[in-house]
């Protein structure tokens, strides 16, 4: 049952991809040729949406975070520092190169109050709800 969790789960996420991609291209070009992407966390707090994207080796001078139409945009760059003269890889598994994500904001977040902080890899975006206090009607 796992193995067929994991699949149909990874086909909903290629689904995902798939639905937005020419949109998403049209509107950020460099999307397309992007060479990694960080995996995201997104969940819920009583005040806030957070969102936790892995950049290791990355300075907060080498992330852009931007809100644009409505949409959040991270943007960055991990480039590749070493020099390969005297070394002999066996294997490279790390990506390099430039990332870009884009998330839909509901009309529910307040962007002015957008913070963000980078610790130990972990950008950390703090998306708070807007004071949503209704007004009470008295029926008569």
């Amino acid at each position: 049952m796992t193995r067929m969790h994991r699949l149909l789960t990874d086909l909903a996420a290629i689904e995902e991809e798939l639905a937005g991609f020419g949109q998403d291209l049209k509107l950020y070009p460099e999307r397309g040729q992007s060479a990694w992407s960080p995996a995201v966390d997104i969940y819920e707090t009583a005040t806030s949406f957070v969102l936790s994207a892995e950049v290791p080796g990355l300075q907060s001078s080498e992330i852009d975070i931007q809100v644009v139409d409505r949409n959040l945009v991270l943007r960055g760059q991990r480039r590749w520092e070493r020099e390969a003269n005297a070394e002999h890889f066996h294997r490279l598994e790390s990506s390099y190169g430039k990332f870009e994500r884009t998330f839909s904001l509901s009309q529910s977040i307040d962007v002015e109050e957008i913070t963000a902080k980078l610790e130990d890899g972990v950008l950390r975006v703090v998306l708070p709800k807007r004071n949503s206090v209704g007004k009470q009607i008295e029926v008569q």
